[in-house]
Parts: structure tokens; sequence; C-alpha cells
């Protein structure tokens, strides 16, 4: 598995371990799917990795560094009130606080995120949409 999929998958499985889990199960859509701002769902959420910057030969010589971007959008219904919006960003945000209370392992990916930014709100179409985003740091320890 390459680096960025290594790193992707460490950190969307704890967000859609969350989303799935809740009920009515939350439909997750993360990069390169099918047009997460359709308007077939009343509610969902979108996962979005920028990946920044991944060597600093200063530093270190391994390409096993992987620094970004984390942004969570929780889309839901427009004139229904904030409510049910917050509950769900609330779950995106626990997520992203738990992957800093997982000890280092001896193999496999280890992950440390920022402070978490937001919620910020808007309205886009017939969703009202929050957002939270952080800074990670991963390494993928073999």
């Amino acid at each position: 598995m390459s680096t960025y999929q290594s790193v992707r998958t460490k950190i969307e499985t704890p967000i859609w371990t969350n989303y799935s889990s809740l009920s009515p199960a939350i439909p997750f859509y993360s990069d390169n799917f099918e047009d997460a701002l359709s308007d077939a769902e009343d509610e969902f959420v979108h996962v979005n990795i920028q990946f920044g910057l991944t060597t600093e030969a200063t530093l270190t010589t391994s390409l096993d560094q992987v620094r970004g971007i984390l942004v969570i959008r929780v889309f839901t219904q427009k004139g229904q009130g904030s409510r049910r919006n917050q509950t769900l960003i609330t779950s995106g945000s626990s997520a992203i606080l738990g992957l800093n209370q997982e000890g280092k392992p001896s193999s496999g990916v280890y992950v440390r995120t920022g402070s978490v930014e937001g919620p910020t709100f808007s309205t886009e179409g017939p969703y009202f949409v929050s957002r939270i985003e952080t800074a990670f740091e991963a390494t993928v320890i073999s």
C-alpha cells in the first residue's frame, strides 16, 4: 500500500466508523467519490485530505513523513435548525481527537493532529454546512 493511501486509511477509518455507527448511519464521502454535493441525501459527511510537505531533506531522508490538512464537512437540510448539524460535526471532532489517543505502534501508521479549528457554518444549495479542520503529521513505520 502506498504511503498516501495508508495515511488516508488511518485518518478516514475512525471518522467513517463514528458516522456509520450512528442511527441512522450517515453517508460518508471522501475524495474522488461521486458528486457529494448532489441533493440525493438528506444529510451526509464529506472528508477531504490534502497532503502537503512530504519530504524535508534537511531533517530526514525518509519519504514516510507526511504532513497535511484534514477537512470534515457535514451537510444537513437547510431550514431545519442547526442542532442536528452541530451534533454530527461533534462526531467528526471526536474522531479527530481520538487519533491523538492512540499509542505509537511498532509498525503501521502513526498520526498526530493539531488543534481542531471550527466549526464554521455556511449554506450550499439545499444544505446547511458545518466545517472543521486540522493539520496532521503522519509517520509510516515499517
